[in-house]
Order: structure tokens, then C-alpha cells, then sequence
């Protein structure tokens, strides 16, 4: 079996690491625009004209090369449960409960278990746990060692153009290599990893979207409480927790109106040490005016450091933190067409036109009401933060959705092409209360597991 996969990211790397598992006699071939060195959106050449709201998480937030954004965002593992939604269409059915079915599967690649049941706080609310992944495993490409597999062929350097069909079934794909148009076929599967936008720019020009444009949405955000008694609210401590080196999470999803929302814990964000260190751990950034500041806060250093170690728990600044709501924009917020002006490989770029919705201020009202009334019951200290609703916040609230995810079922998905599987969270019909990059692993389990032949 040969197989191309188009974008060596999150899901371009564990598709490849399930398949040699599967199967060590396939062929794998991986085409990536970027190479070893990690580069943002314009550094890589693309181009998205934001025309709505300013949603520059697509810019801000996405990142080209081997392992993609895993190698800036970890991001934290979560998956589906019948919980997560009231309401769901068969094709939405179809994917919680494949996340059911492979949770542990999924989790136990990252040599982690999730033996959290998830339970209900009140009669709107329910409480679900996560891992945020440690910092040395977040680079999927390498922490599968996908460079090392001897079954694996790495096109580095190459974008991918479009790709060509006959009826359903893929043929090749046109890709553009240190300034050359080239093309490539006689592959047997075809996974189009590239990213959620990028895979729906490509699919647009391969010309199999008969109207010209695709929709979508995404999350919001608002910082809703500060809370000033503890991260213990009733029974339940929402501080993270530390195993090993991931982070153990707890948030609150709800649902309003069938738009799914979830309120997290936010840490630290008042806490210089903190707020240093995540620079340089994961904004890559250095300076000597930066370690200086750390040095300074070497006290504040000792206390956290001593939590994580001993306590096996993070740190928080003055007892105190504050919860943000984060929202699904309702479904069809966004458009997604192909702009008339050229990026750095002369190829058309992206017009991206985003709309907050004229009832989201309404929703995050309820959303919040419905917290704060879980809140009182506990008797928590807080004061409510009047923050307006953000698209800003890209490292954790980049959730694209509802791409290309006009499927009847999970069976329609697999079957819609006879030798593709499009693999982004823009098939996700819904993005839920979760950071829903892990949602689509056991996806990838079942097809690889009973429909790859």
C-alpha cells in the first residue's frame, strides 16, 4: 500500500505513526510546505485578508513545518462524551461515539490515562477533565519519531496546489516545489492534512465546492469572573494538577440556546514569573532583559517551583484566578472564499469574512448567569469582569468548525471520497465545550482500523 499525506501537523503525524504501526510495509509519503524550521503563516508565504471581525487567530495561530502548531501549542487532550450535546445531528452521533470508543487508545500513545468520569455540577452544567500535554511531547512529528520510521518518505518544501479527481476518487495533486509546478499520483490513499483553512483553500481550488465558498466558525471569548476564596468551589479544586510533566485540567461546559460554551480557569495571569516564563517556553522569546526579570522573581520562583515538585500542583498568584467563558460562534459565522490577490508562491490567498452574531451577547449573558449561579451556591468570592467578547485569543481559542462537515453520518464521511480522508476540525460540525484537536484521533483510529484496505 502506498499513501500520500498532505501536511506533516497533528494529525499528518499520528496518521503516519498509526499506519506503520498498522501496517509496516506501506509507503508513506509526507509532502509538507515547511521543513524542520517552524514559521508562521507569513513567513511561510500564505495569505488570508481578514474582511469581518478580527479574527487574526488564523494568522497568529497556525504554524508550518514538521509537527506544525504542536511544536508552539500543546494544547490540552480532550474528547467526547454523550454529555457534550442535547441535540446532535447522526453525523455529530457518529463522532462522540467513536471518541468514547478510542479515548483510551488515543490517550495511551501519549502514555496517558483519563480515568476522570465526568459528572454534572448542576442541572446545566457539567464538569469534564483534561491533559494538557508536557512540554517535550508536543511536537507530534517528533515525539512519534516519524523521521526515523524507515517506511516514511519526506517531500519537504512542497505546496500543494490542488488535487485531481475523477468523479470521487483522487488521481494526484499539483504541488509547487522550489518554484516548479510538479505533479503526483499513484498513491492508493490520500489524507489531506494541511490544516483546517489551508485543506479547505485546497479543496475550493480542486474545484469540488460547487458554490465557490466554504462556511465556518470558531470559539469566543470572555473573562467573566475574577475569584478571590480559592480554586475550591463545593467539592470540586479546579487548580491544575501536575503528572509527570502534563498539566491535569478541570472546566465547566454548559450549553445555551444549542450553542456549546465552557468556563476554565485562567492562572497566573497577574503573576510576572509566570507570565516570563510562558514567554520564553512557548513565545520562544529570549532577551537578557527577560532572564533578568526571571532572576528577580526567584522567590515567587521557589514557591512555584516547590508546588509543582512537592505539591504536584500549580501555583497560584494571591489565591487568586480568574474563569473565561469561551462560546461556539453559532454555526455559519464565517465565510471562506478565494481571494483575487496572490501569495508568495503566486497562488491565490484566502479572504476570510468572520461575524460575531448579533445574539452572542445575549449567550454569553445566559452563559454567564448560569455560572454565576453555581458560584453563589457555593458561596465564592468573585467580582464580575466586564471584558468584551475576544476572537484574539489564539493559543487557546483557535477551534475552527463546520469547514466541510456536510456529512449524514460518520459512514457518509469515511465513504464521501473512494481514496481521501480529509482530516482537520473543520469537518467537526461542532466544536463543543472542548479544544477539540484530540476529537478527531479516534477518528483517524477507525478509519485506519476498519475502512483503510
Amino acid at each position: 500500500m502506498k499513501v500520500a499525506i498532505i501536511g506533516s501537523g497533528a494529525y499528518g503525524s499520528y496518521i503516519a505513526h498509526v499506519l506503520a504501526e498498522k501496517n509496516p510495509t506501506a509507503e508513506i509519503h509526507i509532502y509538507e510546505v515547511g521543513n524542520s524550521s517552524i514559521k508562521n503563516e507569513s513567513q511561510i508565504g500564505y495569505l488570508s485578508n481578514i474582511l469581518g471581525a478580527p479574527y487574526h487567530a488564523l494568522s497568529k495561530g497556525r504554524f508550518f513545518g514538521y509537527g506544525g502548531a504542536t511544536v508552539k501549542w500543546g494544547g490540552q487532550l480532550f474528547t467526547f462524551s454523550h454529555n457534550d450535546f442535547t441535540y446532535s445531528s447522526s453525523f455529530l452521533q457518529g463522532i462522540v461515539a467513536l471518541n468514547e470508543k478510542y479515548k483510551r487508545r488515543v490517550l495511551s500513545r501519549f502514555k496517558l490515562i483519563n480515568e476522570d468520569e465526568e459528572k454534572h455540577l448542576t442541572d446545566q452544567l457539567f464538569l469534564k477533565t483534561g491533559i494538557w500535554l508536557g512540554y517535550f511531547d508536543r511536537n507530534l512529528f517528533n515525539y512519534f519519531k516519524i523521521k526515523r520510521k524507515k517506511q516514511v518518505v519526506l517531500y519537504p518544501s512542497s505546496r500543494i496546489i490542488k488535487l485531481l479527481f475523477k468523479n470521487q476518487h483522487v488521481i494526484g495533486f499539483e504541488y509547487i516545489h522550489k518554484g516548479n509546478l510538479k505533479t503526483a499520483g499513484d498513491y492508493d490513499h490520500y489524507f489531506l492534512t494541511a490544516g483546517a483553512f489551508e485543506s479547505g483553500r485546497i479543496l475550493l481550488k480542486s474545484g469540488i465546492v460547487s458554490n465557490g465558498h466554504l462556511l465556518f466558525s470558531d470559539h469566543l471569548s470572555q473573562r467573566a469572573f475574577k475569584i478571590k476564596s480559592g480554586t475550591k468551589i463545593g467539592k470540586t479544586d479546579f487548580s491544575f494538577k501536575v503528572k509527570g510533566t502534563s498539566l491535569i485540567t478541570k472546566r465547566m461546559i454548559g450549553e445555551i440556546d444549542s450553542v456549546s460554551f465552557y468556563a476554565h480557569p485562567i492562572f497566573n495571569s497577574e503573576f510576572p514569573f509566570f507570565q516570563n516564563l510562558k514567554k520564553f517556553l512557548f513565545g520562544r522569546h529570549f532577551s537578557m532583559q527577560l532572564i533578568t526579570e526571571i532572576v528577580k522573581d526567584i522567590p515567587a520562583c521557589m514557591t512555584f517551583t516547590w508546588n509543582i515538585l512537592v505539591k504536584k500542583r500549580l501555583h497560584v498568584y494571591k489565591n487568586e484566578w480568574y474563569l473565561q467563558i469561551d462560546m461556539e460562534n453559532p454555526v455559519n459565522s464565517g465565510k471562506i472564499t478565494i481571494s483575487k490577490d496572490k501569495d508568495m508562491f503566486e497562488e491565490n490567498g484566502l479572504d476570510i469574512d468572520f461575524t460575531i452574531g448579533e445574539h452572542t451577547d445575549s449567550l454569553f449573558a445566559k452563559a454567564k448567569d448560569v455560572v454565576k449561579d453555581y458560584l453563589d451556591e457555593y458561596n465564592v468570592k468573585y467580582e464580575i469582569v466586564n471584558e468584551a467578547t475576544n476572537v484574539e485569543k489564539y493559543e487557546d481559542t483557535y477551534h475552527p468548525f463546520g469547514i466541510y462537515s456536510d456529512f449524514s453520518s460518520i459512514e457518509d464521511y469515511f465513504a464521501r471520497f473512494s481514496n481521501l480522508l480529509i482530516i482537520s476540525t473543520g469537518i467537526l460540525p461542532r466544536a463543543g465545550g472542548i479544544n477539540s484537536t484530540c476529537a478527531m484521533f479516534p477518528i483517524i483510529e477507525e478509519y485506519v482500523e476498519n475502512y483503510l484496505k
